[in-house]
C-alpha cells in the first residue's frame, strides 16, 4: 500500500510539472511578451521547481532515497526558497497586472522583494552555519525553519489578496472587478490546500490546488489579453464595445449624465521623427498611465480605454458638465506632471473633446462623433 501510493503522490507531482511546462512552453512562444509575461513565466518555473523539491522530500521521507543530515537539509532549503520566490513573484505580478503605479519604478520593485531576500539569505547562513537551528538531531526541521518557511510567503499571499479584494471593490475597477477577485482567491484557495496536505498528508493536495487554480488564472490572463491593450494595460476598443453593450441596458433613462471623453497627445508624431518610435511607445504608456491615475480617485466610474495610436477615450458619468471639465483639467495636470518627473526631453500634452451620452447604443457612435469634432475643435484653437 505504501509503493502505491509513493507512486501515486510522484505521478500526480509529474501531471502537474507536466501541465505547468505546457504552459510555459507555449508563454516562451510569444514573441511579443510582455513584462507581466514574463513574471508569469517565473512563477510557473517556481511551482516547477518546487514540485521536483517536494517530490525528493517526499522519497526521503518514505525511506526511497537516503534520510541524511546532507539530504534533508538541501531539500528543505530548496523547498523555502522555491516557495519564497514564486510567492514574490506572484505579488509583483499581482502588482503590475492591477496598474500599481509604485511598481513600475525600479527601485520600488527592488524594495518589495527585500523581505523574501532577507528570509532566503538567513536561511542560507542557518543551514551552513548553524545547522542545529533548523534541523534537529532526528533529522527533522525545527521550529524556527517552519516560521521562516511559511513567514514571508504567507506575507506576500496575504497581501496579495487583501490588495486584489479592495482594488476589486473600488468604483473604478467595476469593469474588471471579477478578473481582480480571481486573482485575490488563488493565494487564498493554494493556502487552503496547502494546510490540508499538511494536516492530511495521504494526497498530493498543494500540486493539485496549485494546478488547478493557476489554469484558472491563466486563462483569465488569455482574456485579459484579448481585451487590454498590450502596451499600455488599458483597455481596447474591443473591450470598449463590450463595455458600451452591457452597460447600455443598465443606463437607459438615468438622472445621471454620461459623456465620452475623447483625447489624443499633442505634436506626438514630432516625438517619433525626433526621438524614434521606442520613445514613442513610453510616451504613450506614460499617458496612459497618467490618464489611469487622474480618474483613479473619481467617484464617477470613468471606463479607460486607447481607442488606437495616441487616442483614448473615458467614459465616464457625471452630475454635471463642469465635473467633466474639472476631470479634463485633472488628466491634462497630470499628465504633464508625470512627464516632468520622468525627465522627457520633451512637451507631452493633450487635448480632449467629450460629448454627452444618453447611454444607448444606437447613439454611441454619435457621440463619438461629436467627441472627435469638439477634439479636433480644441487642437485647432491651440
Amino acid at each position: 500500500m505504501l509503493l502505491n501510493y509513493t507512486f501515486f503522490y510522484i505521478e500526480a507531482n509529474v501531471v502537474c510539472i507536466i501541465i505547468f511546462a505546457m504552459l510555459l512552453v507555449r508563454n516562451l512562444g510569444n514573441i511579443d511578451r510582455q513584462e507581466k509575461q514574463r513574471l508569469f513565466d517565473g512563477i510557473l518555473v517556481g511551482h516547477i521547481l518546487y514540485f521536483i523539491s517536494d517530490m525528493i522530500w517526499f522519497l526521503i521521507g518514505s525511506a526511497k532515497l537516503p534520510r541524511t543530515f546532507l539530504t534533508v537539509s538541501m531539500v528543505n532549503l530548496s523547498n523555502a526558497l522555491f516557495l519564497c520566490c514564486l510567492t514574490c513573484f506572484w505579488f509583483v505580478y499581482i502588482e503590475l497586472s492591477q496598474g500599481a503605479d509604485y511598481i513600475i519604478v525600479h527601485r520600488n520593485r527592488l524594495l518589495v522583494t527585500l523581505p523574501a531576500v532577507f528570509e532566503m539569505t538567513l536561511l542560507v547562513l542557518l543551514f551552513i552555519f548553524v545547522p542545529d537551528a533548523v534541523v534537529d538531531d532526528y533529522l527533522n526541521t525545527t521550529n524556527l525553519y517552519y516560521t521562516l518557511f511559511i513567514s514571508m510567503p504567507v506575507l506576500y499571499i496575504i497581501s496579495s489578496a487583501i490588495r486584489s479584494f479592495v482594488r476589486a471593490w473600488r468604483k473604478e475597477n467595476y469593469a474588471v472587478r471579477s478578473q481582480y477577485l480571481v486573482y485575490a482567491t488563488y493565494p487564498v484557495i493554494v493556502g487552503v490546500f496547502g494546510i490540508l496536505q499538511t494536516k492530511w498528508l495521504r494526497a498530493p493536495l498543494f500540486c493539485f490546488g496549485c494546478t488547478i487554480t493557476i489554469i484558472y488564472v491563466y486563462i483569465v490572463s488569455l482574456t485579459d489579453q484579448v481585451s487590454t491593450d498590450p502596451l499600455t494595460g488599458l483597455n481596447n476598443r474591443a473591450q470598449l464595445k463590450k463595455y458600451v453593450a452591457s452597460e447600455s441596458s443598465r443606463i437607459i433613462g438615468d438622472r445621471v449624465e454620461h459623456y465620452i471623453l475623447m483625447m489624443d497627445l499633442n505634436k506626438f508624431k514630432l516625438i517619433n521623427d525626433r526621438f524614434g518610435h521606442v520613445e514613442g511607445d513610453i510616451a504613450i504608456k506614460r499617458a496612459a498611465d497618467a490618464i489611469r491615475a487622474a480618474c483613479s480617485d473619481s467617484p464617477m466610474r470613468p471606463f479607460i480605454a486607447r481607442y488606437g495610436g495616441d487616442e483614448f477615450i473615458v467614459v465616464a458619468r457625471a452630475d454635471d458638465e463642469e465635473q467633466i471639465k474639472e476631470l479634463c483639467a485633472r488628466i491634462k495636470e497630470t499628465l504633464t506632471a508625470f512627464n516632468k518627473d520622468a525627465g522627457a526631453a520633451y512637451e507631452l500634452t493633450t487635448s480632449i473633446g467629450y460629448a454627452e451620452y444618453n447611454g444607448d447604443i444606437a447613439q454611441f457612435q454619435d457621440a463619438l462623433n461629436r467627441a472627435d469634432q469638439a477634439l479636433y475643435e480644441e487642437k485647432r484653437m491651440r
